[in-house]
């Protein structure tokens, strides 16, 4: 089942950019915490060394799947299937949310916090690759897409009912662009864009009329807020506002490492973009962005040249999830879209995060390194 020579074709570019992200993430982190730098009595502020453990851990999954051979990757698929479906049952039950009547994340021992959403996404992917390399020649057989469809559904409706809205758009997002590659037909491929389009526009419309029926209370002021800002500018919309406000006034350079005014909530999760453009400026959110759109780069390149329909697929859903999540992180932090509370994959401050992302790099490198191999 392992092989050390798997170990020898490690795309150490993808590695390096990911890597540059994480130490970005960990210094902002800090940062916004309250972390300054004292040479004389240096020491880590907590945030900063449970990053710091959460990215060796992730190492460690990285290893093995590394060491993992490639055509014993599929066994995985179902039992992580079920245990995700388990752990995002578990949640409803007996998670702990920020605010009231949400649950997100699982209590573990020595104040760790486990967001199964987090590894969900992971599931999905490789459960969807796994189903399709399966059955691309029947994908568009009625009955095979069913299934499809209700097995993914199940831990969809899970993390919406949380709830998380955020998660579940990127699920989606990762559902529709791996369904896309993955041989289905236009005949279900057009339907199903009109109806999510007009499925949008039914919750946008609801969401903004005077009794909406669709979404929570929370997600519809934070929709509203979007819209009217000035008008919740003391609830709803304050932590976007502050985040707008913190990007526009670092200008071309920042304010400086450490010396943000401390004005942006929960900035090192949900707004750590907001910290990276008051402290680094244009300069720092370029940087940022830069880095995010050459992951998603190298990760397609890797795409394109797998060996098999499986591998594809793997990397094509770790791509869409990645890219989609930072592009909902940063139009959240700039007011371009609502509040949704999603981490930017490699920064923000979490374990669940870092560790989930990382585990689907690893599965790109996987089959990276088959491809060279072969």
């Amino acid at each position: 089942m392992f092989d050390k020579n798997n170990l020898r074709h490690i795309d150490f570019l993808l590695l390096a950019q990911v890597a540059c992200l994480i130490f970005i993430g960990i210094i902002m982190i800090g940062s916004a915490d309250g972390w300054r730098l004292d040479q004389e009595h240096f020491s880590l502020d907590p945030m900063m060394k449970r990053q710091i453990l959460g990215f060796f851990i992730s190492l460690v999954a990285i290893f093995f799947i590394l060491l993992l051979n490639y055509d014993k990757l599929k066994l995985f698929v179902i039992p992580l299937y079920v245990g995700v479906l388990l752990l995002l049952i578990a949640v409803l039950f007996i998670g702990v949310g920020s605010e009231a009547g949400i649950r997100r994340w699982i209590l573990l021992p020595a104040g760790f916090m486990l967001q199964p959403s987090e590894f969900a996404k992971i599931a999905i992917i490789m459960f969807m690759a796994w189903f399709l390399n399966m059955y691309q020649d029947r994908i568009n057989n009625l009955i095979i897409l069913a299934v499809l469809a209700g097995l993914v559904v199940i831990p969809l409706f899970l993390i919406y009912k949380e709830p998380d809205l955020s998660t579940s758009v990127v699920v989606v997002s990762i559902i529709f662009f791996m369904l896309l590659n993955g041989n289905l037909g236009w005949r279900y491929i057009i339907p199903g864009v009109i109806i999510g389009t007009l499925l949008v526009i039914l919750i946008y419309t609801d969401a903004m009329s005077e009794n909406p029926k669709i979404l929570g209370y929370y997600q519809v002021m934070r929709i509203k807020a979007w819209q009217h800002p000035e008008d919740y500018r003391l609830d709803e919309a304050f932590q976007t506002i502050q985040s707008t406000n913190a990007v526009g006034s670092g200008g071309l350079l920042g304010v400086g490492l450490f010396h943000s005014s401390g004005t942006v909530p929960v900035a090192t999760t949900d707004f750590i973009f907001g910290i990276i453009g008051e402290e680094l400026g244009f300069v720092g959110c370029m940087t940022v962005i830069i880095l995010v759109l050459l992951v998603f780069i190298r990760i397609m390149i890797i795409a394109q040249r797998a060996t098999d329909f499986f591998g594809r697929l793997l990397c094509i859903g770790v791509a869409v999830s990645f890219i989609f999540q930072s592009a909902i992180h940063i139009g959240v932090c700039t007011g371009v879209l609502p509040n949704t509370g999603i981490p930017l994959p490699f920064v923000s401050y979490g374990s669940s995060s870092l560790i989930a992302s990382m585990i689907g790099i690893g599965l790109v490198l996987k089959v990276d390194s088959e491809s060279r191999m072969a």
